[in-house]
């Protein structure tokens, strides 16, 4: 016999992980108000059967003991056993025509044979036909006094409402990791396997808060008695905690060259790169809390960043034509947007260079043209530098670079108007590197600078909302700095106005193509 069927649940207490559904179900066994029809709903191996059975026990028990059956009177054996008559069970997904339905119909008012009252448990009721359940409306409304339904479903969306209106309904939940842990720990030692208790975690993770996954798999990966984490992990093709440690690591260290390297490692070794990302995702996330709790708000940035990256590689895997592409991008770009250095750092590092400027002696990275041209132009364009307190960053109307000194760091505080930004706005979208953040940026029209914010106005809701995600507005950003030497915060406003004259230009030109019968090349 399977372990999931040795081990289902007999009683209600055994019933692990669904406490809310237990306690509501044993009020009614014990106020005799037991309701003709019931729902349960819920994602696969999490009881929903399991619970059916049980309230065909109870109901039917001779021996009750505080509303549980007894599991030891002749009723609780043959339902134990599977061979009660008058618990009917029905597989809706190969009886889900009218025919069948109706037979129930004529066959259920008869009385009982063997218990008191029968119990018809319809699994994957959802799979009925309109017709079927058309057939079962009148029937499951007003069934005879010695007749219970219980249906069970994974997708109660596709029950129709009359039948829905007619049952009392119960949510099962996923089962928490914690929970299946304690009880695959349980039905390990019950049967003698020696497990790791990483090799169960695992075990538990992967089922995804199904008991009956969980339990199968504990029974499949137990060879000679045994059960170690790297045998789960070479069959279920999964990586563990250690790849994603050292991948954080490698993002946090900016070093790029050997995130790739692992995945490229996880792939030729057979790992599931969907279920390493999603893992992945979830130790991120567990990050951030953590920077979160600390209130490290610098730390919490950068992980919203990775979380964003690595989120966006999760849904293009699915339909990736290469597998390991979608990730290998995300690693280039987180380290790219951050510069493979921690946030606080940079800051840290802004906050010296003006407190000290003449301290830098070596170029950190080369000048863009534009920033080199304006270093070129006679001393009389060049607005004086403003005075400031001793304690205050300096500040610079332009972008001023010694001879021998270049340097591009991040320059706190770099005056610019917004002409100078409207004028240099197709090269600084051609900065950025996600050709989605790239065509957004080309929409928008920069309004104003604020302070160190930089506004830009929309004509489309979408293009807005998409360049102000983390990762986009990161980029945008950054590209502001490479080609004006400033380092602003990029905002950004939706006009109504706009949109409506985006509209009517986009109306007139296709009235002029109607026209002349053309087109737009």
């Amino acid at each position: 016999m399977s372990l999931y069927r040795k081990y289902r649940p007999q009683t209600f207490s055994h019933l692990v992980g669904q406490e809310h559904i237990n306690l509501t179900l044993l009020n009614a066994l014990k106020l005799e108000r037991v309701s003709h029809a019931y729902l349960f709903t819920g994602p696969r191996g999490t009881g929903k059967t399991s619970t059916a059975r049980l309230m065909a026990k109870a109901i039917n028990c001779l021996n009750p003991t505080d509303n549980e059956p007894c599991n030891t009177c002749e009723i609780c054996m043959e339902i134990s056993e599977g061979r009660l008559i008058d618990l009917i069970e029905i597989d809706a997904a190969s009886n889900r025509g009218i025919d069948e339905i109706r037979e129930l119909r004529d066959k259920i008012n008869f009385a009982p044979s063997r218990a008191k009252s029968k119990v018809y448990i319809i699994d994957e009721v959802h799979m009925l036909t309109k017709e079927a359940f058309n057939a079962l409306l009148k029937t499951l409304e007003e069934p005879p006094s010695h007749v219970f339904f219980i249906l069970a479903t994974t997708e109660a969306h596709k029950i129709p409402e009359t039948i829905l209106s007619r049952c009392q309904r119960f949510d099962f939940k996923r089962i928490d990791d914690s929970v299946l842990f304690a009880r695959l720990k349980y039905i390990a030692g019950e049967e003698g396997i020696e497990a790791e208790e990483k090799a169960i975690e695992l075990i538990s993770h992967h089922a995804e808060g199904g008991m009956r996954d969980g339990i199968g798999l504990l029974e499949q990966l137990s060879t000679d008695k045994k059960l170690t984490y790297d045998h789960v992990c070479d069959v279920l093709g999964v990586s563990g905690i250690a790849s994603m440690e050292k991948m954080f690591g490698f993002l946090r260290a900016g070093d790029a060259a050997a995130g790739l390297k692992e995945i490229a490692d996880l792939h030729e070794e057979g790992f599931d790169l969907l279920f390493f990302n999603k893992r992945f995702l979830e130790y991120l996330r567990k990050a951030m809390l953590k920077a979160v709790d600390a209130n490290d708000n610098a730390e919490t940035n950068r992980i919203l960043m990775l979380i964003e990256n690595f989120r966006t590689a999760y849904e293009q895997t699915r339909f990736s034509i290469i597998a390991q592409l979608p990730l290998e991008i995300a690693v280039v770009k987180s380290v790219a947007v951050s510069g493979g250095r921690n946030v606080a750092e940079i800051k840290s590092e802004a906050v010296q260079t003006a407190k000290a400027p003449e301290k830098v002696a070596k170029p950190v990275q080369e000048a863009t043209p534009i920033a080199v041209e304006k270093a070129k132009e006679p001393v009389q364009k060049t607005p004086s530098v403003t005075p400031a307190a001793p304690e205050e960053a300096v500040t610079v109307q332009e972008p001023v670079i010694p001879d021998e000194r270049v340097h591009q760091k991040i320059v706190p505080n770099v005056d610019v108007s917004i002409e100078m930004i409207k004028k240099n706005w197709s090269e600084i979208a051609k900065k950025i590197s996600s050709p989605v953040a790239k065509r957004c940026m080309q929409q928008g029209v920069p309004a104003r600078i604020e302070g160190t914010t930089l506004t830009a106005v929309f004509a489309n809701k979408f293009n807005l909302e998409k360049l102000m995600e983390t990762a986009n507005r990161t980029e945008a950003e950054k590209a502001i700095q490479e080609v004006t030497g400033a380092h602003l915060k990029l905002s950004g406003e939706f006009c109504e106005r706009a949109a409506e004259e985006d509209k009517a230009e986009k109306e007139f030109e296709d009235k002029i193509m109607d026209i002349f019968e053309g087109r737009v090349v």
